[in-house]
């Protein structure tokens, strides 16, 4: 945070996604939209201004007295909007659609099933795929991975099912209907692109963790599945092997429990291998 004084008033303002508070994350996001370099050096000014203004809150009478040296000074700490793309925490924990209040999964997939992971990862590289990219995939990687709260949730903490999960457990049929509904109702650019940054975050740590469950580093071998159905078909030959169950209950299972899995089986093959080599 830096501090700025104006008069006798001290401010602050945000020098990073992380430094920002969820309301300030979704007003400054979708400024990201803007293409600043396409733009007059004036018409950026102006935009870096009236942004510093949303954020410092201040009064009127105080920034009207500003000389344009210090505005342009002001302006100018607005710069990094544009410059850093990653969000390294939580954008927001909830946030409220037609009345609606849909709560976010916690940091690191620490309560997120197996078939969320393996659903958002398909909805992300159909949304960013170089060739016919699906625009829509992104509401439906936001109605997958954020969603009501239970409403049987009191009984389920005192089950032997209880997972620290609160949102309602994960349909792909409803996530399909309100994805829907988000791209209708206009799902506001802030929430969408919070989520997203958030995804990415998330999911970038995920694979690194278990980047050895499919093949090694230096692998330059092409997936079998290009658009991520081989998470799906991951998931499938898991609950063939009945350590967890058929493959709807393979599906429940917390995602880093069943790459724990993985993984483990991917290092016991890689272990025999090199044995069976000398």
């Amino acid at each position: 945070m830096r501090n700025v004084q104006i008069g006798t008033q001290t401010f602050q303002v945000p020098e990073s996604w992380e430094e920002c508070t969820s309301e300030q994350l979704l007003l400054l996001l979708p400024l990201r939209l803007v293409d600043m370099d396409s733009l007059r050096v004036g018409e950026r000014a102006r935009i870096k201004w009236k942004t510093i203004l949303s954020i410092l809150n201040a009064p009127a009478k105080l920034t009207l007295s500003l000389e344009i040296e210090d505005r342009l000074r002001l302006a100018r700490l607005t710069s990094w909007i544009w410059k850093q793309k990653e969000i390294k925490k939580k954008p927001f924990t909830s946030f409220l659609f037609q009345e609606v209040k849909y709560i976010l999964p916690d940091p690191g997939y620490a309560n997120t099933s197996a078939i969320e992971i393996a659903m958002a990862n398909i909805q992300y590289l159909a949304f960013g795929r170089k060739k016919n990219p699906n625009v829509k995939a992104i509401y439906q990687l936001v109605a997958t991975l954020c969603r009501p709260e239970r409403k049987d949730l009191q009984a389920f903490k005192t089950s032997t099912e209880w997972n620290g999960d609160i949102r309602e457990e994960y349909n792909t049929v409803i996530a399909q209907e309100r994805a829907s509904q988000f791209e209708k109702g206009n799902l506001p650019a802030g929430v969408v692109m919070g989520m997203l940054y958030y995804f990415e975050w998330m999911n970038s740590n995920f694979l690194k963790q278990y980047r050895d469950v499919y093949s090694d580093d230096d692998s330059e071998e092409e997936p079998l599945y290009q658009n991520g159905e081989g998470l799906i078909t991951t998931l499938m030959e898991v609950a063939k092997s009945g350590t967890f169950g058929d493959f709807e209950k393979v599906c429940k299972q917390n995602g880093h429990t069943i790459w724990i899995f993985l993984k483990d089986s991917s290092m016991k093959i890689k272990k025999y291998n090199m044995f069976a080599n000398n």
